[in-house]
């Protein structure tokens, strides 16, 4: 898939199949669909920190 990162070292199956935007660290199956993604986390009041002057 697109916008992919692979985390040295890791081997991709043959065959397999990264699902577009995963992040992969762990070793993949050859065949396999692979995705890992984590899940959303929304900061509810959340604000930017101001810039130091």
């Amino acid at each position: 898939g697109s916008n992919c990162v692979l985390v040295a070292p890791v081997t991709l199956g043959a065959g397999g199949t990264i699902g577009g935007g995963s992040t992969i660290t762990k070793d993949t199956p050859p065949g396999a669909l692979s995705v890992a993604r984590g899940k959303q986390v929304s900061i509810p009041g959340w604000s930017r920190p101001a810039k130091k002057k």
